[in-house]
């Protein structure tokens, strides 16, 4: 059996692949996906994340082109969250799978190889999941992956807001919540917020008045002083929050 066939050796470089990951900054990340990918014969990895409006795929390193939402297998792996497979023109197989954390949509991934057979799909799909909860701790603290899901700048209040923001979208087996916000770039006071209390689904939605640092710095307070609210409550209790 061809060494990178190998099951045991497959699940070794992606344990491998999850350490290095994790000691990567999000500048090494590609580069830290290709060398493992390509030990598993994935082929080369190309990292895609959608930007804040949810209209173009952009790839994390700079030197790629960006493409449409609307590009067929890339965005159609994006939109139906599914796996999409095309021979290129020069043969091989470019397969696209998306990239998401629970209901959370990031992007997708591609990964470029020769031939696809059932442990290949399988590592493929593997790898997808991994990337993704990689990127969703790395994106907390992460300058580089926000700046590469913008494509303008922002002003200072819609910063501030966005700050607050929970997922665009959280979900279980049995709902799912999303939520945008526009303009994206100009946000003020509008704002949400969405999270679960153990089988209990909490949506706000605030639109303070006004566009400005003022309206943003109001909305965020009260969008915290709700978040006070529910995890100040016992475990449990359907009531009132706990008063000091």
């Amino acid at each position: 059996m061809d060494r990178n066939m190998s099951v045991g050796f497959g699940e070794r470089l992606l344990e491998e692949l999850v350490r290095a990951a994790q000691l990567a900054s999000p500048a090494e990340l590609p580069v830290v996906l290709n060398r493992y990918a390509e030990a598993m014969g994935l082929g080369r990895a190309v990292i895609y994340l959608v930007d804040i409006q949810q209209r173009l795929l952009v790839p994390l390193v700079e030197s790629e082109p960006e493409l449409e939402l609307d590009t067929p297998l890339a965005g159609w792996a994006y939109r139906t969250d599914s796996l999409r497979v095309e021979e290129g023109p020069s043969g091989g197989l470019h397969v696209w799978l998306p990239l998401a954390d629970g209901a959370e949509r990031l992007g997708v991934v591609e990964l470029n190889m020769s031939t696809l057979d059932g442990l290949k799909l399988r590592r493929c799909r593997t790898t997808a999941l991994l990337l993704a909860l990689i990127i969703t701790s790395k994106r907390t603290y992460s300058d580089t992956i926000a700046q590469r899901m913008r494509t303008r700048p922002m002003h200072l209040p819609t910063e501030m807001v966005r700050a607050f923001l929970p997922p665009r979208s959280i979900g279980t087996g049995r709902v799912v919540s999303t939520a945008v916000l526009e303009p994206a770039y100009e946000l003020g006071g509008d704002t949400f917020d969405h999270a679960f209390t153990e089988d209990v689904l909490h949506s706000t939605i605030l639109d303070g008045m006004g566009h400005n640092l003022a309206s943003g710095l109001a909305t965020s307070v009260a969008i915290e002083s709700a978040r006070q609210s529910r995890r100040d409550r016992p475990s449990g209790a359907r009531g009132q929050p706990r008063t000091r």
